[in-house]
């Protein structure tokens, strides 16, 4: 029987340990989902002063980080269904925020390096790394630039994960310093990137699969517009580029089954839905009437669309419907929009927190789901609206393009309504085609059946990257044939701080 392929899932965070954002979702449920499907994997993440978790101890080994050292301290966290190893050091994780502290190129280098040492020091060499975002990919780095004098290495491979290229991880050359890696690493074709170290650029390079959470994305990292400086690079590897799209924890976004809601309901009796938008508009002391109840669940910064989702509250508000907004963010846009309530308090509410509990209400009880991102790597918001039927209304980019499906062009087959280009020209006009929708019951009813319908699970991603798995380790297995193994396995030559 062939051997369970093993898979070291490093990430800066997880849910239900510690999450911020869709990378603590993704992190909480694909190892899950792999381990189901009968993958050896396990965890690594930092530790952190909020994460309430039991844990124990494992070991603890210092880390050399240029001209000092730092003790790493390694527990694994008890009671959770895959395993998770925590990565501790008081002065790095011993503090509240996985992300904002001035120091966090500093924080997450450590985390690279205690990573690579308890790898060794726990002689854990997994089939696959798979790194995430900015603030494990030097990892990569440290695994390819110390497998001459450490061959196991060399039989690693490495998929690198891209949930947002926007944040890169750079800092100074002093940063770059800590890694204890040659100087000749520091150069435009490897690391360097405008004279300062970029993390992100040290995964790409050092890769052997990159992948984007969604196939939209995937192809747009390519571009000048959704590059963010990286383009020209990522096109260098072109060929190994990948987009393979997120899905959601289908049990804990389930309406039938979601204690939050006022009335649950399924894709069969998804018309007790008004019995959630009568119970929300009592709540929030809108008027109870049978329009159309747009809503907003997000980040309020400007990448979300805000200056559009202005326009469509407008556009909403004078067609006679109602407009529920919640999430926080940047406080222009905040009072933006409590002014547009202070004007129009019987048909909008808008509430500047973020809170579970009404974010799934939200989703039960309004109609269409306002989503019109600049870009959107993947998106989760609009999986979980079409899941408890709440019709999304997005920008055509990234994820949401590979979603949603148009019901405006594919009259009878759609999920939801997508515009192009971004402008609010163009989202008014498909707005039209929505309220149109939504006026003939049939019609709509049909479409909120299909949107609930559609497979939003982990099934089907979690195959697509267990095939990427099994692509990188037949891509680094030609990278040593071409490099070649008595090179590779050669031992005692250069050997770094780290050795």
């Amino acid at each position: 029987m062939e051997s369970k392929l093993k898979v070291l899932f490093v990430a800066a965070e997880m849910a239900p340990l510690m999450k911020v954002g869709g990378l603590g979702d993704v992190a909480g449920e694909l190892p899950l989902k792999l381990q189901s499907m009968g993958l050896d994997v396990c965890v690594v993440i930092p530790a952190n002063k909020d994460m309430k978790a039991a844990a124990s101890y494992k070991g603890d080994f210092a880390v050399n980080m240029g001209w000092r050292n730092e003790t790493c301290i390694v527990r694994e966290a008890l009671n959770v269904p895959v395993p998770v190893y925590l990565v501790d050091n008081y002065h790095y994780f011993g503090r509240s925020g996985v992300y904002g502290h001035q120091d966090d190129a500093e924080r997450f280098a450590f985390f690279c390096l205690a990573v690579y040492e308890m790898m060794r020091h726990f002689e854990m060499y997994p089939d696959v790394v798979h790194l995430n975002d900015w603030h494990t990919a030097p990892l990569a780095m440290l695994l390819r630039e110390h497998e001459r004098e450490q061959a196991r290495l060399s039989d690693i491979a490495v998929l690198y994960t891209i949930h947002n290229l926007e944040y890169q991880g750079i800092s100074g050359r002093n940063v770059f310093k800590l890694f204890c890696v040659k100087d000749v690493v520091f150069k435009v074709d490897k690391v360097e990137y405008f004279g300062c170290f970029n993390a992100m650029k040290a995964g790409i390079h050092y890769s052997d699969i990159i992948n984007g959470v969604s196939k939209t994305y995937a192809r747009q990292m390519l571009t000048h517009e959704c590059g963010f400086g990286l383009e020209g690079v990522l096109q260098t590897r072109n060929d190994a580029v990948r987009g393979v799209v997120n899905g959601i924890n289908t049990a804990n976004w389930n309406p039938e089954t979601d204690s939050a809601l006022y009335v649950n309901y399924n894709k069969e009796s998804f018309r007790r839905k008004k019995e959630n938008k009568i119970k929300l508009q009592e709540d929030l002391g809108l008027e109870v009437s049978d329009v159309p109840l747009f809503a907003v669940v997000s980040r309020l910064v400007p990448n979300k669309g805000l200056d559009l989702i202005l326009d469509a509250a407008r556009a909403v508000l004078k067609g006679g419907g109602q407009f529920v907004l919640l999430g926080s963010g940047e406080k222009y846009y905040e009072n933006t929009f409590l002014k547009l309530m202070e004007n129009r308090p019987d048909a909008v509410s808008v509430q500047l927190e973020f809170n579970d509990e009404k974010a799934r209400r939200i989703y039960a009880a309004s109609d269409v789901f306002l989503m019109p991102s600049r870009f959107e790597p993947c998106g989760l918001s609009q999986l979980i609206a079409m899941r408890y039927g709440s019709i999304p209304f997005v920008h055509k980019t990234g994820g949401l393009a590979d979603t949603v499906i148009d019901e405006a062009t594919n009259e009878g087959r759609g999920t939801g309504f997508a515009f192009e280009p971004y402008s609010a020209e163009a989202l008014l006009t498909v707005m039209e085609k929505v309220l149109k929708c939504y006026r003939n019951q049939e019609e709509w009813n049909r479409l909120v059946y299909r949107a609930m319908d559609r497979d939003s699970s982990w099934e089907e991603p979690t195959k697509e990257y267990i095939s990427l798995y099994h692509e990188a380790v037949e891509e680094n297995r030609k990278r040593k044939t071409k490099k070649g193994r008595a090179i590779l396995e050669k031992k005692g030559e250069g050997r770094g701080c780290l050795a």
